[in-house]
């Protein structure tokens, strides 16, 4: 045992034991089998030696030692197996007097040796049976002492003997074929010739995964005639159902319809028609409509639906002509 001081410089190097005396209630004696063990890992080491302190009775079960510890179920779990194949932990199922299996574990602090279990091929051999039967029976065992004797050369001709049926060969029935209950598929619904069905075909063209089925093709069509209700054309319809397309795409007619659902854009503001007739070239515009205009003589403004003189003016002319 090394003594030397721990403050004392070690001529070797290495660690240093500075321990304190325990009193046996405050310490284990723990096999340095089990602590140097090259098969186990640091974990099951200090879980083995964590069992061998513990009482006899105490839970060890995964869920409690996880409780008592920083690691997971997982590796708490993997640590037992470990010390289970190596002979320091044996877990035995037992049934109670009540008829209740419990799992009953048993720590060992020394590894428990490999038991080679010897195979008897004939565990119970029949007494009665000559072990060593005579290898060289007698090829001729003399002449019958009764050769008068009634020996019958077909006992299966007796008549008195009553005759056993033979049993009827087993009848093998054949199920009959199981029909298969899954319905048929439906068949492929007639795509109309028309300017949505032709634009949603012509997909393809621009992209090869956007191949669509006869049954998309239906599906989507209404869709595009509401793009095209918006006055949009088919450059731009393509141009936005084909714009940065997903890779890998797994699902095409789902993303065509929803960019028809949530890409539709507002209806273009057109100006209602001007039902008035166009105004001359080189000419002015004017409708029975009053508004304020300038006196030709005057330069009075008042309201009149066309150009020319005041009231004052017009009444000033009738005067000078009278």
């Amino acid at each position: 045992m090394d003594t030397q001081h721990p403050s004392a410089p070690s001529a070797r190097g290495g660690v240093i034991h500075d321990n304190v005396p325990l009193a046996e209630s405050e310490s284990t004696r723990i096999s340095n089998g089990l602590l140097r063990d090259p098969r186990l890992s640091f974990l099951a080491r200090g879980l083995g030696g964590f069992i061998q302190s513990l009482p006899d009775g105490t839970n060890i079960s995964i869920r409690a030692l996880t409780a008592a510890a920083v690691e997971g179920e997982v590796r708490v779990a993997a640590a037992l197996r470990e010390l289970e194949a190596a002979g320091y932990l044996e877990r035995r199922r037992v049934r109670l007097p009540g008829g209740r299996l419990v799992t009953r574990t048993v720590s060992r602090n020394t590894a428990r040796p490999a038991e080679d279990e010897d195979v008897d091929p004939d565990p119970d051999p029949d007494p009665d049976v000559d072990p060593d039967p005579d290898p060289d029976p007698d090829p001729d065992p003399g002449p019958d002492p009764d050769p008068d004797r009634d020996v019958d050369p077909d006992p299966d001709t007796d008549p008195d003997r009553t005759p056993v049926p033979e049993p009827e060969p087993a009848r093998v029935t054949v199920p009959p074929p199981v029909r298969s209950t899954r319905p048929k598929p439906a068949a492929e619904p007639p795509v109309p010739d028309n300017r949505a069905t032709r634009l949603l075909r012509s997909l393809s063209r621009v992209d090869p995964r956007l191949m669509l089925s006869s049954r998309d093709v239906v599906r989507l069509a209404p869709g595009v005639q509401r793009w095209f209700a918006r006055e949009m054309g088919d450059e731009e319809i393509t141009g936005a159902l084909t714009a940065c397309l997903p890779v890998p795409m797994t699902h095409p007619a789902g993303l065509l319809a929803h960019r028809l659902a949530h890409f539709l854009p507002p209806a273009r503001f057109l100006p209602p028609p001007d039902p008035r007739p166009a105004a001359p070239r080189g000419g002015i515009e004017i409708h029975d409509v009053p508004v304020f205009m300038s006196c030709d003589d005057c330069d009075r403004t008042f309201r009149s639906s066309a150009p020319g003189l005041c009231e004052r003016c017009e009444a000033g002319r009738a005067d000078t002509a009278a």
